[in-house]
């Protein structure tokens, strides 16, 4: 909530837009702010639980996992890459590195 507030007065004070136009995008662009608030959360009670590299891990290896879905479809309008043997061999590397980090 404090972030709303002083992203609101940044806007308000330093902005060069239209506070209305908030209302004027698509509804699925909002989600960000969202999807940025359930990952903060997530990542509070995840680090002191597993720690902050196994962490970062999980979220590079989400990420990655994910861009290469996105390439792969050409999902939001992108360009479609492929997904080949050497970027799933990586991503599997990156999940067993994160097993590494979780296994005691």
């Amino acid at each position: 909530m404090i972030g709303t507030v002083a992203l609101f007065f940044l806007v308000v004070f330093f902005g060069k837009g239209n506070l209305g136009g908030m209302f004027a995008v698509p509804k699925w662009q909002l989600l960000g702010g969202l999807l940025g608030a359930l990952y903060v959360s997530i990542m509070v009670v995840a680090v002191p639980n597993i720690g902050v590299a196994p962490a970062l891990v999980a979220v590079i290896a989400g990420q990655l996992m994910f861009g290469a879905v996105i390439d792969h479809f050409g999902l939001f309008g992108g360009k479609s890459i492929p997904l080949d043997i050497k970027k799933m061999v990586a991503i599997v590397l990156l999940f067993v590195s994160l097993f590494l980090f979780n296994h005691k």
